[in-house]
Parts: C-alpha cells; sequence; structure tokens
C-alpha cells in the first residue's frame, strides 16, 4: 500500500545549519552590476522589480529556444515583433476588447505600454489567471518604457494583484 510521502527524503537535523544566515544586502542600494547579468537593467524604484532577466527560469526558456548566443530578452528576435510592434499591439487590444471590454487607459502610449507588458507576460508564461502577477524584469520593462514612454515620466511600477 503506498503512503502520500512515503518516498520523500526525510530531512537530516544533523546537515542542517544552524548558524544565522546573514541579511542579503537589498539590491537598491548595490550597484546594477552585483545583480544584472545582462547588462541592460537600471535600479527600479522597488527592490522587487530589481531583476535580471537572465534570473527568470520562464525568460532563461524563451531566450534558450534562439539558437544564437542572446545576452538579454530584449535582443531576442521575437521581442520586438511580440511587444513593441505597434500593430500587434493594436490586434492584442482587440483581443483584450473582446475578452475584458474596454481598456481604460488615457492616451496611446500608456496603452501601448500596458499592452506591451500584458503580451511580454503572455509570451513567457503563458496564460496566469485572473490575480496572478509576475514581475517583469528590469531591461524589459526599460526598453518598453523606452518604445512608449510618458511624457511626465510618471510610471506605475509592479503592483500586486488586490485580493
Amino acid at each position: 500500500m503506498i503512503r502520500p510521502y512515503m518516498f520523500d527524503p526525510e530531512s537530516d537535523p544533523e546537515s542542517q545549519d544552524n548558524e544565522p544566515t546573514t541579511p542579503q544586502i537589498q539590491r537598491i542600494l548595490q550597484p546594477v552590476t552585483a545583480w544584472c547579468n545582462c547588462a541592460n537593467c537600471a535600479v527600479m524604484p522597488t527592490e522587487r522589480e530589481n531583476i535580471c532577466c537572465l534570473e527568470i527560469p520562464q525568460i532563461v526558456t524563451r531566450i534558450n529556444q534562439v539558437p544564437d548566443i542572446i545576452t538579454c530578452m530584449t535582443h531576442h528576435p521575437g521581442f520586438e515583433p511580440v511587444c513593441l510592434n505597434v500593430y500587434s499591439l493594436q490586434n492584442a487590444l482587440n483581443v483584450y476588447r473582446a475578452d475584458y471590454g474596454a481598456l481604460r487607459l488615457r492616451g496611446i502610449e500608456p496603452r501601448y505600454r500596458h499592452l506591451a507588458y500584458r503580451t511580454f507576460v503572455s509570451w513567457c508564461w503563458g496564460y496566469l489567471g485572473r490575480k496572478i502577477r509576475v514581475v517583469i524584469p528590469s531591461c524589459v520593462v526599460l526598453r518598453i518604457r523606452q518604445e512608449f514612454p510618458d511624457a511626465g515620466g510618471s510610471y506605475v511600477g509592479f503592483r500586486p494583484p488586490l485580493d
């Protein structure tokens, strides 16, 4: 008779380290070169947003699908047509409207920026569900903001879902 967890290894209290771990220095206080491996990131306003594309397994999987050596997701040959091409984003807007109704963002730049973030997440993670959000790496956010800038420079950044 098989019982749940019967084949899982048991923990060994002798091998566990009882020394307190030293807290990691916050990335927001570190130079970008300390945590960015793609050389295209910049320090973001919150600790959670300071992440490189090469640290996220779903993005690394997408990068590895290309036969050429790519050092950053923003250099992926599919990044521009999927996330930055306005015609692709217009199509994504039509799909969004069919599923959710009107997108309540004023101005074309915020609308394209929002759609670019959505299509990037969909491209790398697939469908996540209504209240599941992921942090987009700094390099990707910066590239999308470069393509679709906010006139006042006021960006929202990552917001966790509301319960």
